[in-house]
């Protein structure tokens, strides 16, 4: 072997033993990860809708698509029941509750499909 590959080696082992150390020490060098205190936080929380739901009127979050915010969207737009939105014009509710008109079609003939 000739010296230049011989220095080669010894650099290589010397950095390996001081990558081991390190590896080794790790825990010691490095600060413990900090554990946050409380509850997780939330993501994607749905906002609660605007206007409560009458209890004597239907539960349009029974129809796919509607959940709580839509529900309180159609509330305000003053369709609490079934036969209101299955007698609804989807050109006009869309716009009004900010709902694509497809959407809402589909919602009126799952509604017209519960009266």
């Amino acid at each position: 072997m000739n010296i230049p590959f011989k220095r080669f080696l010894g650099i290589g082992g010397v950095l390996a033993g001081v990558g081991a150390t390190i590896w080794a020490l790790r825990d010691r060098l490095l600060p413990a990860p900090q554990i946050p205190e409380g509850p997780p936080p939330r993501f994607r929380t749905a906002a609660a809708p605007s206007a409560p739901i009458p209890a004597g009127d239907d539960d349009l979050t029974d129809i796919k698509g509607i959940g709580p915010v839509y529900a309180g969207r159609l509330a305000d737009a003053g369709v609490t029941t079934f036969a209101e939105l299955a007698a609804a014009d989807a050109a006009t509710l869309a716009p009004r509750i900010h709902v694509p008109e497809p959407s809402v079609a589909d919602w009126i003939e799952q509604a017209a499909r519960r009266t």
